[in-house]
């Protein structure tokens, strides 16, 4: 019950200092790229196996994520501010689309940082870089698609 109170307060205080300005995160990352905190949802089965906007499958057994701006194969970790899980995840999605959310993350991703039960978490995310290995997979399904 103490859990499922502090995750209210922390979701009404979120809202409230709601920033859009912290939460950009534009095309041309800034080397040291800042943190932000966001509220995040994530997605499963309803959308394993099905096309994302990069052109992979969704996999909700994998450690992606959706997010509006950063580009595909940034890879980010985020912490659940609630227990202080970590979990990192590489963006091959846009989303979500709703208004008060930020970051969609894959089902794998939502255990490890135990978010399963509300839905939703106030995240930090912090930019760590390019996933190279998102490339050479983009690469063998365009090659595939030819």
């Amino acid at each position: 019950m103490r859990k499922i109170f502090v995750a209210l307060i922390t979701l009404i205080l979120a809202v409230f200092s709601y920033d859009a300005q912290s939460c950009w995160a534009g095309s041309i990352l800034p080397i040291g790229a800042r943190v932000s905190y966001v509220t995040a949802s994530w997605y499963g089965t309803a959308f394993h196996g099905k096309q994302t906007a990069s052109g992979q499958l969704f996999d909700m057994f994998k450690f992606t994520c959706a997010h509006k701006n950063y580009p595909f194969g940034t890879l980010l970790k985020i912490t659940n501010i609630l227990n202080d899980k970590t979990v990192f995840c590489t963006v091959n999605d846009r989303g979500p689309f709703e208004e008060a959310r930020d970051l969609d993350l894959s089902y794998a991703a939502a255990r490890v940082i135990d978010m399963m039960a509300l839905g939703i978490a106030v995240v930090r995310i912090e930019y760590i870089g390019i996933d190279t290995q998102y490339f050479k997979a983009v690469k063998d399904i365009l090659k595939t698609a030819h």
